[in-house]
């Protein structure tokens, strides 16, 4: 089975923006890094991405459940 060509656009925009949160939270783990070292700008380095994907990983398991909208909604048979 061969996805839609849609499935395919969308797949590649959702990697996409998560590759581009993974970059911006290196680049903070790594202006933090270098401020509190008191060293100058260096290139983004494989430690500063491992942290950045641990912490994203992090934070979308440890958020707390928002409840859905069916279940806010009260029953009528109350």
């Amino acid at each position: 089975t061969i996805p839609s060509s849609n499935v395919v656009i969308a797949m590649a925009g959702i990697a996409k923006v998560f590759v581009g949160e993974i970059i911006e939270d290196a680049l903070d783990i790594q202006r933090r890094e270098n401020h509190i070292e008191h060293k100058p700008a260096t290139p983004l380095e494989p430690k500063h991405l491992r942290e950045a994907y641990r912490r994203i990983n992090h934070r979308q398991y440890h958020c707390p459940q928002r409840k859905t909208w069916k279940s806010k909604r009260k029953s009528r048979f109350q």
